[in-house]
């Protein structure tokens, strides 16, 4: 098989990159942008009512409004934020309905990560994984802390379920999801069972039992 390399260039006219690299620094100024306005409202610095102007918050990251728009249309697609064209954006209120559609997202797409990551993970990925469960254990009686270590695990496991499709969704959805189950702490009853579940979820792992895996993630998020 041919390989490209220096002797191969020669004499081929190189593609014009210009443009491609704007279009790729364009994105990544989007996309902090939207990480930034969504870390804001995941940490509460822009509560529920609060209103966003995309030519204020433009001026405050001396960015044009362009990304910011952009940014503002990705939260708004995933339930964090209202928009009022010509006016400004709001961030809209946690709802018991949002909660109930993000443990429900969670618990299905954590299913699909863990039999997709099943059969990927190696010894040293699993006593990583065996690491973030136990630090969900110790956050247990912490709602937030235990929030961040359920997602850990959820990410650990995304990054090696091999499907960079999963991987997007899972990424889009993070925000919203963060805020909406941080807003769900679990009840003196529900954390023997979540425990449980996640101790089902990392013998199913390594016994590379697919079908149970998905069942055990699911589980901890109380989905059948």
């Amino acid at each position: 098989m041919a390989v490209w390399g220096v002797g191969m260039m020669a004499g081929v006219e190189r593609p014009r990159t210009g443009i491609r690299d704007n279009e790729v620094k364009k994105h990544l100024l989007a996309e902090g942008v939207f990480q930034l306005i969504a870390e804001r409202i995941i940490d509460g610095d822009l509560a529920p009512g609060a209103r966003i102007r995309d030519a204020d918050l433009a001026a405050e990251l001396s960015v044009s409004r362009t990304p910011v728009r952009e940014a503002l249309q990705r939260l708004e697609r995933i339930g964090l934020v209202v928009m009022y064209p010509s006016r400004y954006t709001e961030v809209s209120s946690v709802t018991d309905d949002s909660v109930h559609a993000a443990r429900e997202f969670a618990g299905y797409q954590a299913g699909i990560i863990a039999r997709l990551a099943c059969p990927r993970l190696t010894e040293d990925d699993l006593e990583t994984l065996s690491e973030l469960i136990s630090e969900v254990s110790q956050h247990i009686d912490d709602p937030v802390a235990c929030s961040q270590a359920r997602h850990r695990v959820i990410d650990h496991l995304a990054a090696h379920a091999g499907n960079p499709l999963q991987q997007t969704l899972i990424d889009d959805a993070t925000p919203a999801l963060a805020r909406a189950l941080r807003a769900l702490p679990l009840t003196p009853e529900q954390r023997p069972r979540v425990l449980t579940a996640y101790g089902r979820l990392e013998d199913a792992l390594r016994g590379r039992n697919a079908d149970a895996a998905e069942r055990a993630f699911r589980a901890v998020y109380d989905v059948a």
